[in-house]
């Protein structure tokens, strides 16, 4: 080993969820070291640019740091780059990479998710393209350049995204889902609906209830026949299936894991000193009275500040209602909440011009909503969604489902 390093305090995980609760803890704790450690070249950066922008050549790679190098330079926080921890010994707090040695009082963990993978038949993995990570990212754009048919497994947030750039970049796209609906399930069937068809009025081909029966290798790409009947030529696959935990290195550590790191409501794990935040947390939210664990922009940020003061000892119960988002062309989609357990639902609006919206109600109160509309159109009656879910307010359906009523005045109520 190169190097034996001590620090109080370590995060493990270059993201959002780490930036956020290292800067969170510095400004609570100015004495204490403290370092992130990060299997990638690059300081923390947002992940969505990643299947939008980025792909479509409007920001570079520095426009989408959350902080620059003196930023963490003047915090006095380390940032350990390309540093792909391999052990983890909880008893004695040590982290081991190739080259390094690293011991802890206090650790953070924050790996966030992987992709989860496809075999396919006849198909060179070097031949498909997934996106988590900027490297990745560079890999789909580069390749993009050059490609004139791409083949998208998986009708998500993801693959829709980078349908719609590739789309917009001029290529021939066909995404091919499993299911009978876009997006999964806890986005309502109109909305979903509306998606595919802007997607099919762009000229992407979208193929719902579909499979790949067999794929044969032609020229310097594919052929692959579908379950629907449909003959596809590409010369780029994308698979954007979904992501799970980032957890292997802990399967066999005494750390409680099911479905990512159970933790409490103040990022505490099983394991004394040892918090997690972000992705890979599948954490008790209070007003939930349950465990979930979430995939998001907000919530990797949030949930890693508070993780930051719990760490400093400042208790903080995160209690943060769920929220995202996704940009496709010139639609935005936002849902907050929980839209998977409700009673009944209320729609609001009548197309994407007006914005339309679905509230879900339990016992009378907002659960979730999800919505849809041109740019920002629905942002504003999304995040009061959110406060009245979580104030538990009352509602009534007729005041829900008028576009000309405000929801803030039943805040005030």
């Amino acid at each position: 080993m190169e190097n034996n390093i001590n620090y109080n305090i370590v995060i493990l995980g270059g993201g959002q969820a780490a930036a956020h609760a290292a800067t969170t803890i510095r400004q609570e704790d100015e004495s204490s070291s403290l370092a992130i450690i990060t299997n990638e070249n690059y300081l923390p950066y947002e992940r969505p640019p990643l299947s939008k922008s980025f792909l479509l050549n409007k920001v570079k790679e520095s426009d989408f740091l959350f902080y620059n190098e003196d930023h963490y330079k003047n915090l006095n926080i380390d940032i350990l780059k390309n540093e792909e921890v391999i052990n983890i010994d909880f008893e004695k707090k040590l982290l081991e990479s190739k080259n390094k040695k690293i011991t802890y009082t206090k650790l953070l963990i924050a790996t966030g998710c992987k992709n989860r993978s496809l075999d396919l038949e006849n198909v060179n993995s070097d031949d498909v393209y997934y996106l988590r990570d900027i490297n990745e990212s560079i890999q789909i754009k580069n390749k993009l350049d050059l490609a004139k048919n791409i083949l998208i497994i998986g009708g998500g947030f993801i693959g829709l995204e980078i349908a719609s750039s590739a789309n917009q970049l001029g290529k021939n796209v066909d995404v091919i889902e499993l299911a009978d609906s876009l997006m999964g399930r806890i986005v309502p069937k109109e909305i979903a609906t509306i998606v595919k068809n802007k997607h099919q009025k762009n000229g992407v081909n979208v193929h719902l209830n579909t499979k790949i029966i067999s794929t044969t290798k032609i020229d310097d790409g594919y052929e692959i026949n579908l379950s629907d009947n449909s003959l596809v030529k590409c010369d780029m696959i994308i698979v954007g299936i979904g992501a799970m935990p980032n957890i292997d290195i802990f399967k066999d550590s005494p750390l409680k894991i099911d479905n990512g790191i159970l933790t409490d409501q103040n990022n505490k794990t099983s394991i004394e000193n040892v918090f997690a935040a972000g992705d890979v947390a599948n954490f008790f939210h209070p007003l939930y009275e349950e465990n979930i664990r979430l995939e998001s922009w907000k919530h990797a940020q949030n949930h890693g500040v508070a993780a930051g003061k719990n760490i400093t000892g400042i208790k903080t119960e995160y209690k943060e209602i769920p929220w995202m988002w996704s940009d496709q062309y010139d639609l935005n989609l936002q849902l907050t909440g929980r839209c998977d357990q409700y009673d009944s639902f209320i729609k609001r609006g009548k197309d994407e011009n007006e914005g339309i919206i679905y509230f879900f109600i339990k016992n009378n109160k907002i659960v979730g909503a999800c919505g849809l509309g041109i740019g920002g159109k629905i942002g504003k009656d999304i995040r009061l969604a959110g406060m009245l879910s979580e104030k538990k307010v009352e509602i009534e359906e007729d005041f829900l489902s008028d576009p000309s009523s405000k929801l803030n005045k039943l805040l005030k109520k």
